[in-house]
């Protein structure tokens, strides 16, 4: 019963979040995983571990899937080698049972939460903006019109998770945006 309750809630955080927290939500997630395999391993359960690093990969793998390669190439790029190397290091990790190798990730991981926690508390509840620069139904997480960041609704892929993708938007020609670097300092 408690079980059945806590997995009630917790759609319902997910089906409510905004698209940062969901970003948020999902790198805790990962972290979360990590943290579960290295304490299975010292433990010797392997196939504990091994199935908690299935987890983390495959949240790993559904964020780097939802990067908008459309808005920015340059920012997307950027973003997806981030969690390439993450990805990397947990299946280098994985293969050797080396917990050094799940360490790196995790200093990447934690940096992440780090960002996202912060955009959630400039950001926290905001709403979709629709009129945001042509971008459809995507959140603007801009600071200011040099540096437009824009978060598209979650979606929910074909493995149940929920991801919502972030880039810059195209110029009026459907080029990439030509405004100077993005600031995630929020």
């Amino acid at each position: 019963m408690q079980n059945l309750a806590r997995q009630n809630y917790l759609q319902a955080e997910v089906q409510t979040a905004t698209p940062q927290k969901l970003q948020l939500m999902l790198i805790e997630a990962a972290i979360k995983n990590v943290h579960r395999t290295k304490k299975a391993w010292e433990e010797e359960r392997f196939e504990a571990g091994f199935d908690s690093l299935s987890l983390a990969q495959d949240i790993v793998a559904e964020i780097l899937s939802s990067v908008d390669k459309e808005g920015s190439p340059e920012l997307a790029g950027k973003i997806a080698s981030i969690y390439v190397f993450i990805f990397r290091r947990l299946s280098e990790g994985g293969m050797t049972h080396d917990p050094e190798k799940l360490d790196d990730a995790l200093r990447v991981l934690t940096s992440e939460r780090e960002t996202w926690r912060q955009v959630c508390e400039k950001f926290g509840s905001a709403i979709l903006n629709p009129e945001s620069s042509n971008a459809g139904s995507r959140l603007d997480l801009s600071t200011d019109s040099s540096s437009k960041v824009l978060v598209s609704p979650p979606k929910t892929t074909s493995s149940g998770i929920s991801t919502a993708s972030f880039g810059r938007p195209k110029d009026s020609l459907g080029g990439t945006s030509t405004s100077s670097g993005v600031s995630w300092d929020v």
